[in-house]
C-alpha cells in the first residue's frame, strides 16, 4: 500500500470532506476516491459511513485513524533522520586542480566550513588527469578541473565558470614594454610548461596548434607547479601561459607581466566532475551549490 493513500485519508478524516481534502491535496476528487478505495480493499471494509450530512468515520476507520498518524508521522521522522545522517556521514573529499585549488577552493570550503563546523574536509590538489583517476577510485567525493573532460557513464560534467590562460613574462623581458603583440614573435621564444597531465598544458597546446604555430615553438623547461613557473618567468628563464586566476596578485605588483596577443586568446571552462550516483552524499549537494553560486 502507498503512503499517500494514508495521506489522502488522514487529511479527509482532518476536513470532513473529500472534496475539500480533493483541494488541499491538489488532487482530482475521483483520485481521492480511489484512495479511500485502496484502503478500504486493503482492510475488508468501509471507512467511512456516506449520508448527505457528510463522512463520519466508521468502527474500522476510527480504528485505522491513529495507526495512519503514527505511520505518517514516522516516516516524516525517518526522512529527517536520513538527512541528517546524510549531511553528517564522511565529510567531505574534494580534489581540485592547482589554478582552482590554490586560488579558489579555500575561500569556497571556508563558506563550507560555516554551514557545516564539525564536518571532516579533505582537499587533494593534482592534475586533471589524476583528479578524474581519484573519482574513479573513491578517493575523492568530487572533482573540480580545467581540463578537458568528456561525460560518460561513470561521471558527470558540469561547467561552473570559465578562466582565462594569459601570456606571462617578467618585467625585464622585451614584451613587457611592446603592449600587443603578433603570434608570430613567439617562435623565437622558450616556453616553459605544466607536466603531462595537466590541463593547463592540455588547453594551451590545442589552443596553439588550432592555429598552427605549436611545432614551431621551443618548450624548454617542465614544471609540476604553478609557483615553480611563476619563479622561473620571474628569474627570465622563459614566458608561459597560466590560468589568470593565478597570477593576480603578481600581475598587480608588477612582478609578472601580462603579454596580450593580437587576434588571439585561450577560454577554458572550470568544470564540476562527480561520479553518476544514485544517492550522492548530501555534502556533496551542498558544496556543489556553493561552487555553482560562486561562479555566478
Amino acid at each position: 500500500m502507498h503512503l499517500e493513500s494514508y495521506e489522502v485519508f488522514r487529511v479527509v478524516v482532518e476536513h470532513g470532506s473529500a472534496t475539500k481534502a480533493a483541494q488541499v491535496l491538489h488532487m482530482t476528487q475521483s483520485t481521492v476516491s480511489r484512495h479511500l478505495q485502496a484502503l478500504e480493499e486493503e482492510f475488508g471494509g468501509l471507512l467511512f459511513d456516506r449520508s448527505s450530512s457528510g463522512l463520519t468515520l466508521t468502527d474500522l476507520g476510527q480504528a485505522l485513524y491513529p495507526y495512519t498518524c503514527d505511520l505518517l508521522s514516522c516516516h516524516v521522522r525517518a526522512k529527517e533522520e536520513s538527512l541528517r545522517l546524510r549531511s553528517r556521514s564522511g565529510g567531505l573529499s574534494v580534489g581540485a586542480t592547482l589554478s582552482i585549488g590554490e586560488y579558489v577552493l579555500p575561500r569556497i570550503l571556508g563558506k563550507f566550513r560555516k554551514h557545516h563546523p564539525l564536518a571532516e574536509i579533505r582537499m587533494r590538489i593534482s592534475n586533471t588527469t589524476e583528479v578524474i583517476d581519484d573519482l574513479l577510485r573513491h578517493r575523492i567525493d568530487i572533482g573540480l578541473v580545467e581540463g578537458i573532460i568528456e561525460p560518460s557513464a561513470d561521471l558527470t560534467v558540469t561547467q561552473w565558470a570559465t578562466d582565462e590562460l594569459i601570456l606571462l613574462c617578467s618585467p625585464e623581458h622585451p614584451f613587457s614594454k611592446k603592449g600587443n603583440i603578433k603570434i608570430a614573435e613567439l617562435v623565437e621564444e622558450s616556453f616553459l610548461c605544466r607536466e603531462e597531465g595537466s590541463g593547463t598544458r592540455q588547453m594551451t597546446e590545442r589552443a596553439l596548434e588550432q592555429i598552427g604555430v605549436l611545432s614551431s615553438l621551443a618548450f624548454v623547461m617542465e614544471l609540476g607547479s604553478i609557483q615553480a613557473i611563476k619563479s622561473a618567468i620571474q628569474a627570465g628563464l622563459g614566458i608561459a601561459f597560466l590560468s589568470r586566476l593565478a597570477v593576480l596578485e603578481e600581475c598587480q605588483s608588477g612582478r609578472l607581466v601580462e603579454v596580450p596577443i593580437e587576434q588571439f586568446e585561450i577560454v577554458r571552462p572550470l568544470q564540476i566532475v562527480k561520479r553518476a550516483e544514485r544517492y550522492p552524499k548530501f555534502a556533496v549537494k551542498e558544496f556543489i551549490d556553493l561552487v555553482m553560486a560562486h561562479g555566478s
